[in-house]
């Protein structure tokens, strides 16, 4: 898709791009400490900026991935923004310092939204088993994911133990699936484990 939307910015597949990645992006300027009443206006500023700057972007390395690229983006919008806010004075002394603290630090920032990213694509992921799971096997997953036992599972939902272990058992293996998928469509091609 990336590859698609590259080719120019009113490529139909952009509409595609904005729902997989706008939500990450706000997610992960909330994380960033951006004030919630700012998060419209940032990422509106990050998505002009990736709508103008998309093309240019070319993978040439194992440093230059498409996410790394973006988090720079991300970071830079951000502390524009940041520096703007900060001389006209209207950042409270807490999102000042959370912000300060991680805008100072790209190695630190980056890793944030990889793990942002990891996040949003088994997010993806977990929506598409909605559809593709009934019945309980994505309840039994996801209890298990929280930490309940099969014992605990089994009783709560009025299966078998067994049951709880088929059913985790398929999602999960369905999850590895989607995540690669959603992976495939989201992101230029790595070579990433």
């Amino acid at each position: 898709m990336l590859e698609r939307v590259q080719s120019g910015p009113n490529h139909p597949d952009w509409d595609e791009l904005l729902r997989y990645y706008e939500p990450f992006i706000r997610q992960f300027l909330g994380k960033i400490g951006v004030a919630p009443k700012d998060v419209d206006d940032i990422c509106q500023q990050v998505l002009a900026r990736l709508w103008k700057e998309l093309s240019n972007y070319r993978r040439e390395s194992e440093h230059a991935r498409f996410r790394t690229w973006l988090s720079r983006l991300i970071r830079n919008v951000a502390i524009n923004d940041y520096r703007k806010q900060k001389r006209a004075d209207n950042l409270n002394e807490i999102a000042s310092e959370q912000a300060e603290s991680l805008l100072e630090k790209p190695s630190e920032l980056e890793l944030l939204i990889e793990q942002e990213w990891q996040q949003h694509v088994i997010g993806l992921a977990l929506e598409r088993l909605g559809q593709i799971f009934s019945g309980n096997a994505l309840e039994v997953f996801l209890r298990s994911s929280e930490g309940e036992s099969t014992e605990q599972i089994s009783e709560a939902l009025g299966i078998s133990m067994q049951s709880v272990y088929v059913l985790k058992n398929r999602v999960k293996k369905r999850l590895t699936h989607e995540v690669k998928c959603v992976r495939q469509e989201l992101e230029f091609p790595e070579n990433e484990s």
